[in-house]
């Protein structure tokens, strides 16, 4: 009888949850497409808001007593890879604010490529074939998607979009490289971040009606706040590379849900883009289950 390794089962696990945290993330749009009269930056504190608080709860159900000193524990890095995280998110709502939906989500969508070359260089992390191919038919996927709606933009936007992408590969890869610490408590940071830029540039006026805060509430205390847990247990397990390629997942997704559930009108070229996108990361799935049952059947 074969016994799978504690490391296999980990790695499964962190598969497992990352789909699900990417499947249940890409319902964003539809959620967002349902607030009545609340403006972005609104949105956005309520948001982080309910994603910080989300965050604390778990960590005080955790770890109780010594709350205070786990988050003491992720140290500098730790502290730092809240603040990317933080730029991050901040850069991504600014930019799409700036520059068309299209030409951020491609952007970000290089989020695995640039997490890849960094952690190559910073950790030593080497990428599988059927990783590479992956990522390239994935971002071919994404490419068919938004054809025709790709356009020059806002300079700004555009680059804000970028760093969108590079800060969030930088925070990959700093929790990859400390994944021998319990890192969650940064997430708390990025929240707060989050809440002092919109509060920030609203003044203070942040009225909203009971059902906006609910569906606020549900997007970051629900949906943001288990996605970002399952991300940061997910990288102690997977490759920096890896673990990003669940972005591909919900971009693929996400349009999905509206078109169904808020008869909104999608064109064939995001219906082709998102099948080219779910049949390369099935395959890759697929893929590596032969490659570990083969290697359990060699010796076993």
């Amino acid at each position: 009888m074969i016994v799978k390794s504690v490391t296999d089962n980990q790695r499964f696990l962190a598969i497992a949850l990352m789909t699900l945290g990417s499947i249940l993330i890409s319902f964003n749009g539809l959620v967002l497409r349902n607030i009545e009269t609340a403006d972005n930056w609104t949105i956005i504190f309520y948001r982080s808001l309910a994603f910080s608080s989300s965050i604390f709860l778990y960590l005080f159900i955790r770890y109780r007593r010594i709350l205070l000193l786990q988050i003491t524990k992720v140290g500098p890095y730790g502290w730092f890879a809240g603040l990317v995280l933080g730029i991050s998110n901040v850069c991504f709502i600014l930019s799409m604010t700036s520059t068309t939906v299209a030409n951020t989500v491609f952007t970000i969508s290089l989020i695995p490529f640039i997490t890849a070359v960094l952690a190559f260089f910073i950790l030593g992390e080497k990428l599988t074939k059927i990783t590479i191919y992956t990522m390239i038919t994935a971002l071919l996927g994404v490419l068919i998607m938004f054809y025709g709606a790709l356009q020059v933009g806002e300079i700004l936007g555009n680059v804000l979009a970028l760093f969108t992408a590079i800060f969030f590969s930088i925070f990959t890869v700093v929790l990859r490289a400390n994944r021998s610490i319990d890192m969650l408590p940064c997430l708390l940071l990025s929240g707060v971040i989050a809440m002092l830029v919109s509060l920030s540039l609203k003044m203070g006026a942040l009225q909203i009606s009971f059902h906006d805060i609910l569906l606020c509430f549900l997007l970051g205390g629900i949906m943001s706040g288990f996605v970002n847990i399952c991300f940061v247990f997910a990288s102690r397990h997977l490759i920096a590379a890896e673990v990003t390629l669940f972005f591909f997942l919900e971009i693929s997704l996400s349009p999905t849900w509206v078109w169904l559930f808020a008869n909104e009108k999608t064109s064939v070229n995001t219906l082709i883009g998102g099948s080219v996108i779910l049949i390369s990361l099935l395959v890759r799935a697929v893929w590596l289950r032969y490659i570990i049952q083969k290697s359990i059947g060699t010796h076993g």
